[in-house]
């Protein structure tokens, strides 16, 4: 039996290891956008096929979120953590040798199918670990590896690019997905699994109205996220003439703001909310609207400090609120089911990742400008805004 007094250690232990998987499989995800450039160059690509391009992991995610939760609840998070690092980053590895652009779209999309892991099995580990007094900042902290895998992507796949091509660049990030996810190897083991309690939970998800809602809130906010991440480096080369390199690096700014965002979230939820996600998350909501109509609206031949500090911005707002929504969930459906509901959830996001992303690139083909794509997205924050207006929020007695 373990020390009671060693829970703070495993608790610490835990939130680093799955931060640092999470970062892992963020930097194949995320730094997938930084590629598109090059990707686009050396393969012909229409803005239509490099939407295609984008959505290919989620993909695979869609297939895999709901097995994955559920595979965590009646296993355990350990293993699950495991494979899905190292599944996600030998398959992006494997999707560099491609020759044409469809085994390049298998390849990926094969990767996509561990990239749940993080989400699913790190984030029960983070609920059973943390009391609710501080489970949004540590929730937080582990949802911060999405961005901080982004900007270390957006920092390091450029230079990689420039010297030796994309191929170079996802090889690289593949290998290094593989090698954070066998760290997991070192988590605590689980003790008492609940047997097929993952599968049990469906039945009651599926008649509970509040957790769709903030599901479909989701499945809206996620749009902004991945068009803001995916496209925006487009959107400065195509409209604005920046070189691809430069463009990409812009998206560092992104993912601090996308850190910041969701440390800052997470931590006025706690302390200033009394645990409250859902009016936190409001005007996370709000902001993130806000950010696109200004997109819509960015002067030609403004200076790289104001494409700076618009980018920080949104990814304060449009990258910063994944953490609250993955709080709401969990502390909802409680821990014992807390993958499955998250893979049901996130099956529904990348719903909207895979409509969102292409739709976003055929509006700029259709309009022959950005800005009324981005004017779609922030029609998108409107309806999350709807959403997560009707639906009830379960807050923790300790929250």
């Amino acid at each position: 039996m373990r020390d009671p007094g060693d829970a703070p250690q495993r608790a610490v232990r835990t939130l680093a290891l799955t931060t640092l998987q999470q970062i892992g499989l963020t930097m194949v995800r995320f730094g997938l956008p930084v590629l598109v450039p090059f990707v686009r160059d050396d393969l012909r690509l229409s803005l239509v096929q490099a939407g295609i391009l984008l959505a290919a992991l989620d993909v695979g995610g869609l297939a895999a979120f709901i097995p994955t939760g559920i595979v965590a609840d009646r296993w355990g998070e350990r293993r699950v953590l495991v494979a899905g690092g190292v599944l996600m980053g030998a398959a992006a590895a494997l999707a560099a040798l491609a020759p044409t652009y469809g085994f390049l779209l298998a390849g990926l999309t094969l990767a996509g199918t561990g990239f749940p892991s993080g989400h699913t099995a790190g984030s029960k580990m983070i609920v059973r670990q943390f009391p609710a007094r501080s489970r949004g900042l540590a929730i937080g902290v582990r949802q911060a590896g999405l961005p901080v895998g982004g900007a270390i992507a957006a920092l390091w796949i450029p230079a990689l690019a420039s010297l030796g091509g994309w191929r170079l660049s996802l090889a690289a990030v593949g290998a290094a997905c593989a090698v954070f996810g066998l760290w997991c190897l070192a988590l605590p083991r689980e003790e008492n699994l609940p047997g097929a309690a993952g599968a049990a939970a469906l039945p009651t998800l599926a008649f509970d109205r509040d957790f769709w809602l903030v599901s479909l809130m989701a499945s809206t906010l996620v749009v902004g996220q991945f068009t803001l991440q995916g496209y925006l480096p487009l959107f400065l080369v195509d409209e604005h003439r920046w070189a691809p390199s430069a463009a990409g690096r812009l998206l560092v700014f992104v993912h601090a703001g996308g850190v910041v965002g969701r440390l800052l979230w997470g931590t006025v939820s706690d302390r200033l909310a009394g645990g409250r996600r859902k009016p936190v998350l409001t005007w996370v909501i709000v902001g993130g609207a806000l950010i696109l109509v200004a997109l819509s609206r960015f002067p030609a031949g403004a200076g790289a400090w104001l494409a700076g500090v618009v980018a920080f911005v949104g990814g304060t707002f449009l990258v910063g609120w994944n953490g609250l929504a993955v709080a709401l969930i969990v502390e909802r459906v409680g821990a014992a089911h807390a993958a499955t509901a998250l893979g049901v959830a996130l099956t529904v996001l990348f719903l909207g990742t895979i409509g969102g992303t292409p739709l976003f690139g055929w509006i700029v083909e259709q309009s022959g400008a950005y800005a009324p794509a981005w004017l779609f997205v922030a029609a998108c924050q409107v309806a999350a805004w709807a959403s997560l207006s009707t639906a009830r929020e379960r807050v923790s007695p300790s929250g």
